[in-house]
């Protein structure tokens, strides 16, 4: 049985678990109350309150500041824009304020290999740690307080503090992105647009300080903008000084962008976001194929397991795989002939297969998905290729990766040199791609020889 834990579903994706009203045409109100959880100071917040959270060393804007800087940058917007706008920051400021006030996030994300940056790269159900005593806790914590082995934990059948994940990045990114097309003035365009990139680098990075950056953004746009916190917000409140600070990061007001370190706009991608479960899209066909000699005896043989989406999707998504499947078959079948005779003294037989890996993106534009194509030629070990198939939606076709990037071969093969610290550049026939959410993603053939690498899609 699924437990209650208030400071595991506050966060529900500190940036966006609360922007499921955005997807709405219509803009629920969300009154402020009592029994919503704002900015009461913890009595540990001397221990929050880092460095990293100093403010900026601006002037803190007055009320009639707020309001006229507040005319200035919604001049152009309808009533509904406006509301829409402002009820989204609003409810993300306070879901991340609560998640860095109670949950000590900016702690927990200082460890690029906490669970917790699962909310920034998986959406759906993420596992943070294991229920105990009500709450969720990470295992090497549960077995030191209990004085128990790894065995002994696992004996005991602890239930893995699951908790739902409706947005990650990728979709808190295009949720800004659709409300920085309604806003016509400049500079908060361009705090927005902060928030997007920001977003992406700490969802591929895994730095803490990107999400930190992303907190202070929200936290100023919220309470020194588009409403006024110290009025609006400050009296429903135990300790008014998280309200009342003002970290200075908005262009609005003249403060510098964050200066992201994106040297190169290739980046060693943290931590891949996938989805391996095919039935939740469709299904896998198996195909099996035997070739024998003229005594029975096998000599070579085909494993396929194609997947097809089901019916919910355009029937070209299919069609295009098919073509792929055909020609994978067409090699297969090729690479029969050569094993025709069989070989004596041969132990192992040969084979060829194709392995259904996992989705990166299934969207309404493009999908991506990646597959293992192995051959074995009856020696000591088989030889083992990723293949990255990404179909567009509109035409159903096979598209190649200058369908998001401008980008030469010659030109990625060159920065996937720089990134990786490649002795010579890649060459095409060593590196494939795929989509995820923010971005287009190379992988080696074989992936435990390079590290994946990401760049934004232009496209």
């Amino acid at each position: 049985m699924r437990k209650n834990n208030k400071s595991v579903i506050l966060l529900c994706f500190m940036i966006c678990a609360g922007l499921c009203c955005s997807a709405c045409d219509s803009v629920e109100e969300k009154e402020i109350n009592s029994d919503t959880v704002l900015v009461s100071q913890p009595e540990n917040n001397s221990e929050n309150e880092s460095s990293e959270m100093e403010s900026g060393g601006t002037d803190t804007p007055s009320k009639e500041d707020v309001t006229a800087m507040r005319s200035v940058v919604l001049e152009g917007m309808n009533d509904e824009e406006i509301e829409r706008l402002t009820e989204n920051i609003k409810v993300a400021n306070l879901i991340m304020e609560d998640a860095y006030l109670n949950d000590n996030i900016f702690g927990e994300l200082s460890d690029p290999d906490s669970p917790y940056w699962q909310y920034f790269n998986k959406k759906g159900d993420i596992q943070l740690g294991w229920w105990y005593n009500g709450q969720i806790v990470a295992k090497d914590g549960i077995m030191q307080v209990e004085g128990i082995d790894e065995t002994a934990f696992y004996e005991r059948g602890y239930e893995p503090g699951m908790v739902y994940n409706r947005f990650d990045a990728a979709n808190f990114i295009a949720l800004i992105e659709e409300m920085q097309d309604s806003v016509k003035n400049e500079m908060l365009r361009t705090d927005l647009q902060q928030l997007i990139d920001l977003t992406y680098m700490a969802e591929v990075t895994h730095e803490m300080e990107y999400a930190n950056q992303v907190y202070k953004i929200l936290h100023d746009m919220d309470y020194f903008l588009l409403r006024y916190g110290i009025e609006d917000v400050g009296i429903y409140t135990h300790d008014g000084g998280t309200v009342a600070k003002y970290y200075g990061v908005l262009s609005v007001y003249g403060a510098t962008p964050y200066e992201l370190d994106e040297s190169s706009s290739y980046q060693i991608l943290y931590e891949k976001s996938i989805e391996n479960d095919p039935e939740k899209y469709g299904e896998i066909q198996a195909v099996h194929k035997d070739f024998q000699d003229a005594d029975g005896k096998d000599t070579f043989y085909y494993d396929m397991e194609c997947f097809y989406f089901d019916d919910t999707y355009p029937a070209k998504l299919n069609n295009a795989l098919q073509t792929y499947y055909d020609s994978v078959e067409k090699e297969y079948i090729q690479d029969s002939k050569v094993y025709k005779d069989s070989s004596e003294g041969s132990v192992n037989t040969p084979y060829n297969s194709l392995i259904f890996q996992y989705f990166t993106y299934v969207g309404d534009d493009y999908v991506s998905l990646v597959f293992n194509n192995v051959s074995y030629m009856g020696g000591a070990h088989p030889y083992s290729a990723m293949d990255g198939i990404t179909i567009d939606c509109a035409t159903g076709k096979i598209v190649k990766v200058q369908e998001f990037l401008d980008d030469t071969d010659e030109e990625i093969a060159e920065r996937l040199q720089a990134v990786l610290g490649l002795e010579h550049p890649a060459t095409m026939e060593e590196w494939d791609y795929y989509l995820s959410g923010t971005g287009v993603v190379f992988f080696y053939y074989d992936p435990r020889f390079w590290e994946p690498v990401v760049t934004r899609r232009v496209r």
